[in-house]
This record gives C-alpha cells, sequence and structure tokens, in this order.
C-alpha cells in the first residue's frame, strides 16, 4: 500500500514538472486584458510540426544547443525545410526578427505556398514596423489557405492598428470571425479596432 501511495505521489510531481516544463511560443495565448496592451500578433503554433523547445528556467543553453544542431543540420542539406522553419521559430521568439525573416525565406523558397511560414514571417517584418511588407505576406498567406486564421488576425492588427487602413481590417475581421469565431482574444481584438478609429 506503501509503494502504492508513494507511486501515485511520484506520477504526481513529475507530471506536474513536465507541465511546466512545456514550453509554447509566446504570442499564442497572451491575454491583453491582463497586459492592458492591444492584442499582439498571433502566429501558427508549431510551422512544419516542429516540436516546442526544450528550455530550463535557468537561460538559454538548451536553445544555443538546439540553433547549433540545426545550423549543422541545415549545411549538410540546405533543403531541410524542417531546420530552416525551426531556426526561424526560435530566431522570432528571441525577438530577433531580423536574422528570423532571413531562415524564413529560405524556408519559403521551398514550400512558397505555406501560410505558416508567410504568416509568421509577416509577423516579424510587422515588429520591424515594415508594415507594407508585412501586410503583403499576410495576404499571401490568406491567398495560399483562406482558413488560416492567423493570418486574419494578423491583417487586422497591421491594416488597422498600424496602418490605420479600417475598411481592410473590418473586412478580414469579419472573415476571421467567419473563419475561427472562438480565435483567442478576438474581443479584444475587436475593441482595440473600435478605440483605435
Amino acid at each position: 500500500m506503501a509503494f502504492l501511495f508513494g507511486g501515485l505521489a511520484f506520477g504526481f510531481l513529475l507530471g506536474f514538472g513536465l507541465f511546466r516544463a512545456i514550453d509554447t511560443r509566446p504570442g499564442q495565448a497572451t491575454s491583453p486584458a491582463a497586459s492592458n496592451e492591444i492584442p499582439t500578433p498571433m502566429g501558427p503554433a508549431a510551422p512544419m510540426g516542429s516540436a516546442a523547445p526544450t528550455q530550463t528556467s535557468g537561460g538559454g543553453a538548451p536553445m544555443m544547443v538546439e540553433i547549433n544542431a540545426l545550423k549543422e543540420r541545415v549545411q549538410k542539406d540546405p533543403k531541410d525545410v524542417q531546420a530552416w522553419s525551426r531556426l526561424a521559430n526560435l530566431y522570432q521568439d528571441s525577438g530577433m526578427f531580423e536574422p528570423a525573416i532571413e531562415f524564413y525565406q529560405r524556408a519559403s523558397e521551398l514550400l512558397p505556398n505555406n501560410a505558416n511560414l508567410l504568416t509568421d514571417m509577416g509577423i516579424c517584418y510587422q515588429q520591424l514596423k515594415q508594415f507594407d511588407k508585412a501586410l503583403e505576406l499576410l495576404e499571401r498567406a490568406q491567398k495560399a489557405d483562406p482558413a488560416n486564421w492567423q493570418s486574419l488576425y494578423n491583417i487586422v492588427v497591421v491594416a488597422g492598428l498600424d496602418m490605420r487602413r479600417f475598411e481592410q481590417a473590418d473586412a478580414a475581421l469579419a472573415r476571421l470571425q467567419q473563419v475561427h469565431p472562438d480565435a483567442p482574444n478576438l474581443a479584444e481584438l475587436r475593441e482595440a479596432l473600435n478605440k483605435a478609429r
């Protein structure tokens, strides 16, 4: 009986530790209401099916190991689209948008109509305040995959909140509500757009 309870306690602690160690990409479920900010850009959860990084809370050493391993992979195989997109995601998540764009471009050369890659690259340009380029990529993503709700979300952010092109933002918001009515932060996005007018 003692072994049973000991095993259950160990399993609970292990499960709790694993749950806390899971890393998600920033901007996925950030609550603007909690941060008192306008909705942040949202990228696809895991383009190309790549796994989330395994980081420890103590620093970036595991991330650097992963980055170095990915760079070796692309040197050996320049057509490794998963390695290029994973590198891009890591740099984007670290706020290093210019190198992230370079890696997204390499991945996009291999998969030119991948809406996830185009959306994430558009977010990088948006963060660099190159709004025309951001909007161009987001519209390309939407043409490549009309069901890609993240590109629609970001069209609303860039067209409406950054460029004040409200007609274009309203059209994207209406389409977003149709495609994915349960999109995270949708109410906050609508409110931010109304306040920006």
